[in-house]
């Protein structure tokens, strides 16, 4: 194919991507004529999983429900999600469709790996890449620094595969946490490496040697949107650190299709139709998405300071917890077992009560008021301390989850199923890195990190360790640790789809970088066969406090851990 310049084609879909959309993935179209809007996903269908951003004719960015997908922040990111094309494809798709002038063609020279074998006797493991990092050879001390991978097999068995070169491949194959990857031993070359050596005296020199290196390719069969189907079955102890249990992750195959056309005017799935030229004129179904999207981003950018303004009103008509008038919500963490003597003393100071908060839901394509319920409002906080944004679980009158039904216009009765949600974000602020604060810190440096709400206070009340709510896995590995803690304890959700063990095997990676001490808690009940995973409230309405390391145990544990940093 041509050979484009990635700056020139970059700069040219800016603001047309709409246009490219259109004519190089016409079943975007949905997408593309509701933007801002939940459609079906382009790919497996569905009913709301997939929507394009409202700056996407600028941008091209999109948002899916799939938390392994979650945020493509650019045009070139959805059609490589979409088409499965690599980067330098999608620049030569991009490139041709805009009509733009190929580069001039260069010169490169070309690295020829020489194998000292046949290289048909090369080694490939194929599996799924479920961490990796720099480690002492086989996680010894007295063994030197190298570079691990671990593989998960379809079986469910792992494999840890050592290899200094193997650092170069994965950066190069760009494959991350929870990625379908073939990793092959090409074999061993010989190269020149620098050794640093001690003198009597005790002084370093460096030295050039010779020697022979495995030589390493990783090529990613599969991304991060993979999930499995099936729960782990390994045994995951309750203080589970990465060196020497590493969080697992599994995969499956995905069913793909196509989401059906809400329009009648058919249009093929690689279907070339419609003009990139802007001296030629574009459907009108086009030109009416693109006005659509203008009027959608423009309401945006007026209604900025809006959403800053209904975060804070809600905020103010909440009452503090405990009060009377918050039965409800003492109804509801008294059935989730989180209800302690902390809690009412002030640990839980961002979390509110509102008697009667408009529900929303959308019914034939509007927002629509449902009606006023009793909900519990959290205070999202960024590592300011600022409130980003705000966190809703509605709930009945009793103190059970709302449980409300709706009819649409051709009658037909549908239940609410999201009754935990988050307010809007201000565009002037980012919920990357934010948490719900429950409890203080810093006087310890000990912090508790869980995903969900029940989940953080389980462990707060099971350890009586601060520990913070991220909401959801996305948040939690982007999480900001505060300045003051020393030591992270991340209360895992134990998921089928293995999406809690990535977000908190990421965490962990990042903290172990801050030069952290910090450790994976995975509960070790198992995944019940029609649920979607257990998490440490779970835990705690199954087996008590009981089912959780014991306080002494884990802080001597923490001690010991910290003595070696």
């Amino acid at each position: 194919m041509a050979n484009y310049d990635k700056e020139v084609v970059k700069k040219a879909a800016d603001e047309n991507w709409l246009a490219i959309f259109a004519n190089l993935a016409p079943e975007l179209r949905h997408a593309i004529q509701r933007v801002g809007r939940h459609v079906p996903c382009p790919i497996k269908g569905g009913t709301d999983g997939f929507r394009l951003m409202p700056d996407a004719d600028v941008t091209g960015a999109a948002f899916h429900n799939d938390p392994s997908i979650r945020f493509l922040s650019n045009g070139f990111e959805v059609l490589m999600w979409l088409r499965n094309w690599s980067f330098s494809e999608t620049i030569d798709e991009v490139g041709q469709a805009l009509g733009l002038p190929t580069a001039k063609p260069t010169q490169t020279k070309r690295l020829e790996l020489v194998v000292a074998h046949d290289p048909k006797k090369a080694k490939f493991y194929d599996g799924i890449l479920i961490a990796f990092g720099k480690e002492r050879y086989q996680f010894k001390d007295e063994n030197e620094l190298s570079f691990y991978a671990i593989l998960r097999y379809r079986n469910n068995l792992e494999r840890t595969l050592w290899g200094v070169d193997i650092e170069r491949a994965l950066a190069e194959s760009g494959a991350t946490y929870g990625d379908s990857i073939t990793l092959s031993n090409l074999g061993r070359v010989p190269v020149t490496i620098v050794v640093e050596k001690k003198d009597k005296d005790g002084v370093i020199t460096e030295e050039e040697i010779k020697t022979h290196r495995n030589t390493w390719e990783v090529i990613r069969i599969g991304e991060t949107r993979l999930k499995s189907t099936q729960a782990s079955s390994s045994v995951v102890k309750h203080v589970q650190v990465s060196n020497g249990s590493p969080v697992a992750v599994t995969s499956a195959k995905q069913a793909v299709e196509t989401a059906d056309e809400v329009s009648a005017e058919p249009i093929a799935a690689h279907q070339k139709v419609v003009p990139i030229n802007k001296a030629l004129a574009a459907p009108g179904w086009l030109q009416e998405a693109q006005q659509r999207a203008a009027n959608v981003l423009a309401a945006k950018a007026a209604g900025k300071a809006y959403a800053s303004e209904k975060i804070e009103k809600v905020w103010n008509q909440c009452v503090a917890f405990p009060s009377a008038t918050a039965e409800p919500m003492r109804l509801y963490l008294q059935s989730r077992g989180v209800l302690f003597n902390e809690l009412a003393k002030g640990a839980a100071a961002d979390m509110r009560f509102h008697p009667a908060l408009d529900y929303y839901e959308e019914v034939d394509n509007k927002n629509t008021l449902l009606g006023s319920f009793p909900a519990i409002v959290c205070a999202i906080r960024n590592a300011e301390g600022e409130i980003v944004t705000l966190h809703r679980t509605y709930l009945n009158k009793d103190g059970k989850k709302l449980a409300v039904s709706y009819k649409d216009s051709a009658g037909q009765r549908h239940k609410v199923e999201k009754v935990k949600k988050m307010m809007s974000i201000p565009d002037d602020m980012d919920v990357n890195g934010s948490a719900v604060r429950l409890g203080d810190p810093s006087c310890g440096g000990v912090l508790g990190i869980a995903e969900g709400l029940e989940t953080a206070l389980s462990a707060y009340r099971a350890t009586k360790i601060p520990t913070w709510s991220s909401v959801n896995a996305q948040l939690m590995e982007t999480f900001e640790i505060p300045e003051s803690v020393h030591t992270l304890l991340i209360w895992a959700d134990k998921d089928k789809s293995v999406r809690g063990e990535i977000a908190a095997n990421v965490l962990y990676q990042r903290a172990k970088a801050l030069g952290l001490n910090v450790h994976i808690l995975m509960p070790s009940m198992p995944i019940p066969a029609k649920a979607k995973g257990v998490d440490w409230n779970d835990v705690l309405l199954s087996q008590g406090i009981l089912g959780f390391p014991r306080v002494a145990n884990l802080k001597s544990f923490i001690a010991r851990s910290f003595a070696t940093i």
